[in-house]
């Protein structure tokens, strides 16, 4: 290795960070599955975005 390789060089890099909201997760789960039976859709498709409402994502830079 060279002397660049061993030095040390701030990196960028991606934090995401997942925090549940207040809400339960079953609740809106629940809700998710009764939307899916009232639409028509099934349950695997709406579950994931039921996952999505019920977290709160950050996305930083550092």
């Amino acid at each position: 290795m060279n002397r660049m390789e061993k030095s040390m060089v701030p990196r960028r890099s991606l934090r995401i960070e997942l925090t549940p909201r207040e809400l339960p997760f079953g609740l809106i789960g629940g809700g998710g599955a009764g939307l899916s039976l009232l639409s028509g859709v099934y349950p695997a498709v709406v579950l994931p975005l039921a996952f999505l409402v019920s977290v709160r994502t950050t996305i930083r830079l550092l």
